[in-house]
């Protein structure tokens, strides 16, 4: 699955945060007693002869010794992402026992490296990206996919769920090739079952902490398990036939998760063929959904007052910055430097607001996808008894339902993600065109941010205040439909 993040702006923060923490960790050279390995330079020039001749104790003395032995001096850490490309790029040049001999090799030489306290940081990371990204056929287009070394899935696989502590990078870097296996595809149903258990794993509470996971990075582990869960798109999991679809459910059901993971297993869902599965409970999913789409309405608004204050702070600054630069005595710092620093403060309320309108965009179409169905998925609604009728130019949208019997849990069900789809459509149209009162235009930067009755940029309808009123007033039509009394 093609998963930026939820929330883009707060998204990009986080992930330039953790990769800031990342960086800083494996990316250290210090004196610590890292040993390196003696490198013969006289083995270079018999590489081809070497590696193609598929004798296990010529290629093992051949890396050990040279080829990989590189990577342990600390010297070539800026040459590391050189040595993965000529690694990967030879493996895959390889056929039948020289392949497999030098990919098993190679295996199990950085699987030493990775593991070894003894190796710097940007060595280990480094080794372990490699074990994930071997392949035993290269892309056949030069921004193409490759066919990953299945071999390496056990060796992933361990790194991430071992009692033994490992750094939470080298961790990290095995999920990630594990979360590529998965996208690319596992044909051995045992791997497959076995990689689905790794991602349930992480995606359980308790790992972070029993694997000392530092919260800088914590999160990406999260998202790149749910990331390779979803790529099956199915329902299946380690635990049964409905495995996947049980702890997607469970994560949406659970309010204290962070909303983004909560949207992403929404969409999970809405990836999988659910027309199949048997003795689950599709109604108890179809409450769960909309209280996904009330509870998005309730953490958005508070998003809103938190960039309604930023905004503020950052208007006063500007302000103050503006007197203390001539603003009041008419010189040519009030002129240029007040307008400047004014304008500056125009332009980021823009991309708040686009930002925002994102933001509300995504979390409602991750409910949507799981009814409607996303990336060749079902969708619940289908499930459900009900169907999706094509519109002129493309677009589905469901059958209305009409004359419920309110005994009959399947069509109160149904009618109910009817109609958070038609509140899902109420919002898409709300953002399109604004609210029906212009004057509500008037929440962060007033006049200055309208243009011949739209958006300076991007075509943004809406201001946070008038965002943040239609949410509220979702959330009480959501509560509607939950049978929940709100105010």
């Amino acid at each position: 699955m093609k998963t930026s993040s939820l929330f883009k702006a707060a998204g990009a923060a986080r992930a330039v945060a953790g990769a800031l923490v990342l960086f800083l960790c494996v990316g250290a050279v210090s004196a610590q007693g890292y040993k390196e390995a003696k490198v013969d330079e006289a083995l270079a020039g018999q590489k081809s002869a070497v590696i193609g001749g598929g004798d296990a104790a010529a290629v093992k003395n051949f890396l050990t010794k040279y080829y990989l032995a590189r990577w342990t001096v600390q010297a070539n850490g800026a040459s590391l992402h050189t040595y993965r490309e000529e690694l990967i790029a030879d493996g895959a040049g390889l056929s039948g026992a020289a392949q497999d001999t030098f990919l098993k090799e190679a295996v199990d030489a950085l699987t030493k490296y990775a593991a070894s306290k003894d190796c710097y940081p940007a060595c280990r990371y480094n080794a372990v990206l490699a074990i994930g990204t071997l392949d035993v056929k290269a892309p056949q287009e030069r921004n193409g996919v490759g066919t990953p070394y299945s071999g390496a899935i056990k060796t992933l696989a361990n790194f991430c769920t071992s009692d033994k502590e490992f750094p939470d990078y080298v961790r990290l870097g095995a999920l990630v090739g594990l979360t590529r296996h998965a996208a690319l595809g596992i044909e051995d149903e045992t791997l497959r079952n076995g990689v689905r258990k790794v991602f349930s794993t992480v995606l359980d509470s308790k790992y972070a902490t029993e694997k000392k996971l530092r919260p800088e990075i914590g999160e990406w582990f999260q998202l790149k398990a749910l990331e390779g869960l979803t790529s099956f798109k199915s329902p299946e999991g380690a635990d049964g036939p409905t495995g996947t679809l049980d702890l997607f459910k469970k994560m949406i059901d659970d309010d204290k998760l962070d909303f983004e993971l909560r949207a992403l297993a929404a969409r999970g869902i809405g990836s999988m063929d659910l027309t199949k599965v048997q003795n689950w409970d599709a109604t108890a999913l179809a409450t769960s959904l909309t209280t996904l789409a009330r509870d998005f309405c309730i953490s958005e608004s508070a998003h809103i007052d938190s960039e309604l204050l930023r905004e503020q702070v950052k208007s006063a600054a500007a302000t103050t910055g503006a007197m203390g630069g001539g603003a009041m005595s008419g010189g040519p710092g009030g002129a240029m430097g007040g307008g400047a620093i004014g304008g500056a403060g125009a332009q980021q309320s823009q991309k708040s607001l686009e930002a925002m309108v994102a933001r509300v965009q995504y979390g409602f179409d991750s409910v949507q996808a799981a009814i409607k169905g996303v990336d060749g998925g079902s969708g619940l609604l289908v499930v459900l008894g009900g169907s999706v009728e094509k519109k002129p130019g493309g677009k589905k949208a469901p059958v209305e339902e009409v004359n419920i019997d309110p005994e009959d849990k399947v069509a109160v069900a149904r009618q109910m993600l009817n109609d958070v789809l038609q509140e899902i459509q109420n919002t898409n149209k709300f953002v399109a065109e604004g609210p029906q009162n212009q004057a509500g235009m008037m929440g962060m930067g007033g006049a200055a941010m309208m243009q011949g009755g739209r958006g300076v940029a991007g075509g943004v309808m809406v201001d946070s205040a008038s965002m943040k009123d239609h949410l509220l007033q979702q959330k009480l039509r959501f509560n509607a439909l939950l049978g929940v009394d709100s105010f």
